[in-house]
């Protein structure tokens, strides 16, 4: 093989193993506001898969409260460090236990 098509492929791999965002679905965010609901009115956490510097990564967080005209989740992690996600970079939410 010529160098290019090595380099190409090279490429063309690397590119292939990247993780790819996923748009939720009408369900999926009605799901999303019934466990952030009963999330806020119980004071339980809840488990967020969410995408940060590229990749998606998995926390725990009890829900301050939601701005939709925003887009926006306000919510504490379990340290108590106050954060602000983007429901864009959302990829899932799911209960604890």
């Amino acid at each position: 093989m010529l160098p290019e098509h090595v380099e190409r492929l090279r490429a063309w791999q690397a590119e292939d193993t990247q993780p790819v965002r996923s748009e939720p679905d009408e369900q999926q965010l009605e799901e999303w506001n019934y466990i952030i609901a009963a999330a806020m009115e119980t004071h339980r956490a809840i488990t967020i898969t969410h995408w940060q510097t590229g990749k998606p990564e998995c926390d725990d967080f009890y829900v301050h409260c939601l701005e939709p005209e925003r887009k926006q989740l306000r919510v504490v992690t379990i340290d108590g460090v106050a954060r602000i996600l983007s429901l864009l970079d959302i990829e899932t939410i799911s209960e604890i236990g």
